[in-house]
């Protein structure tokens, strides 16, 4: 139950967030510089923010952290607008599809599957077991890998694929040195070089989990020995 407070405070950021749409809308209507971009066009903007955003987080900079959360917001609002415009979906269908999802895979907001009053540690533990149990029925995916954003940075990326695996079960002999040590120098960029070490270490892991399922005739998660006998030579 919400307190009148709670009311107040969720009637003022409806109507701030109301707001920012209707500037958004606004904008768009106008029919300049807006209607003219794409999904495509505003991916340097995107990426150009998210970077901002990490700089005022490794400064603790509160003011800078809220207006890049802004210039975030912006971008959110101005891709569902494309959509919109496109008949695709709608702001209020993106904010209730995050709803959903958080609703559904966070079991403790409807009061069930997790024990309010355990230690933090097991609370956080059993979040972490229903988000993935229920993403991976969400998902249905095929590969260990599946979801990940490819074209990411490097780096960022060679860290995920390198976890996402070790969690399926794969051992650590499996993985290249490229993916164990960042050299620098060289006629390629460290960049360039390690993603395409990662790239094809991925290539690698989808080649084993195929050959595994043609073996078996169903796809199953595999053992370190498992993920060894099917390792693409």
């Amino acid at each position: 139950m919400t307190s009148a407070d709670d009311g107040v405070e969720i009637a003022r950021m409806t109507e701030a967030l109301g707001e920012a749409v209707d500037v958004m809308d606004r904008l768009w209507n106008f029919g300049g510089w807006e209607v003219t971009q794409t999904h495509d066009s505003l991916r340097p903007y995107l990426l150009e923010e998210t970077y901002e955003l990490l700089d005022a987080i490794q400064d603790a900079d509160a003011e800078t952290i809220k207006e890049e959360l802004g210039d975030l917001l912006l971008q959110v609002l101005f891709h569902s607008r494309i959509a919109e415009a496109a008949g695709e979906f709608t702001v209020a269908e993106v904010a209730a599809a995050l709803v959903a999802k958080l609703t559904h895979r966070s079991p403790h907001l409807l009061d069930n599957g997790i024990d309010p009053d355990a230690d933090m540690a097991s609370k956080i533990a059993a979040q972490e077991v229903a988000w993935e149990e229920r993403k991976t029925a969400e998902k249905s995916r095929r590969s260990c890998l599946d979801g990940i954003a490819m074209a990411q940075p490097a780096l960022a990326l060679a860290e995920k694929v390198r976890s996402r695996s070790g969690k399926a079960g794969l051992p650590e002999d499996l993985i290249p040195l490229e993916l164990r040590m960042v050299r620098l120098g060289g006629p390629d960029s460290a960049e360039e070089r390690l993603r395409k070490a990662t790239l094809a270490f991925a290539a690698a892991i989808r080649a084993a989990e195929d050959a595994a399922e043609a073996a078996r005739g169903e796809r199953l998660s595999l053992t370190p020995e498992q993920w060894r006998a099917y390792w693409p030579v």
